[in-house]
């Protein structure tokens, strides 16, 4: 059943944690309400999505396995099988809430020495962890993968794994959840990449303008060092722009008193 569950005012300033997608982030902290007091829930996607995500129908299921393959990957849970049963717990449990005479979970604590390439246990293992959960910060690392290979900003990584690359229907795949978050990755910093280009480049331009903008003031005979002509409006920097205007007044007035029918 659903519990009240605290947040740490540290959490929002956990370098560990800003690195978690936000979807990510809020689903981490809705299967806190979701856990017992041992931290352990069912791995169950569906489960989670009506738990967490009830009234949000641009969340999808794919999108719920995505966020508990992320927060595995970055050592938030442990998602584990036993007896043929999925269940996943959350990574320093009593770091996060402190809970009073906390109930015993009803759920089979997770193997020890059986973690596997993406983030989780299996059954076979040998033994149980034993006692309280080990301390820690908001930003401690748990147990996690070795971080992929990094991807050369110009190499695209794939939306999807060999296997099912094209597949425009795949299923379920845990290696096709990994590669679409390096695929999110990928496209973040290089986003980040074209934004921090285009400042540098757009500073660049207003540097040569303003120098441009300076000489030009500089040499103009009409304006004062503000750029501004002494009736208060800009200057053109141009010598002739005065005459040009006066005889323009001129022809204007002179076309208005102009008697009619006469050319």
């Amino acid at each position: 059943m659903p519990r009240i569950r605290t947040i740490k005012p540290t959490f929002f300033q956990s370098d560990d944690v800003s690195v978690l997608p936000l979807r990510a982030r809020l689903t981490w902290i809705g299967l806190w309400t979701q856990c017992d007091d041992q931290g352990r829930t069912k791995d169950h996607a569906r489960l989670v999505k009506a738990a967490i995500w009830p009234l949000d129908a641009e969340v999808s299921l794919a999108d719920i396995e995505d966020d508990l393959t992320t927060l595995a990957r970055h050592g938030r849970i442990v998602r584990y099988e036993v007896a043929g049963h999925r269940y996943l717990e959350v990574v320093n449990w009593h770091d996060h809430q402190s809970i009073n005479r906390p109930s015993k979970s009803t759920i089979p604590a997770p193997p020890i020495d059986s973690m596997n390439g993406h983030g989780t246990l299996t059954e076979g293992s040998r033994g149980e962890r034993k006692g309280k959960e080990g301390k820690g910060r908001e930003g401690t690392r748990a147990r996690d993968d070795p971080p992929p290979a990094p991807v050369e900003p110009s190499s695209k990584p794939p939306p999807r794994c060999p296997k099912h690359l094209n597949d425009q229907d795949p299923p379920p795949c845990r290696a096709c959840g990994d590669a679409r978050i390096t695929l999110v990755t990928w496209e973040a910093d290089d986003q980040k990449h074209r934004r921090d280009t285009g400042l540098i480049a757009a500073s660049s331009r207003a540097r040569d303008q303003a120098e441009g903008a300076r000489l030009a003031i500089d040499a103009c005979r009409e304006c004062g060092p503000d750029g501004y002509l002494p009736g208060g409006a800009v200057c053109p920097h141009d010598p002739q722009a005065t005459d040009r205007a006066r005889r323009g007044a001129a022809a204007a007035r002179a076309a208005l008193h102009q008697p009619k029918g006469t050319e």
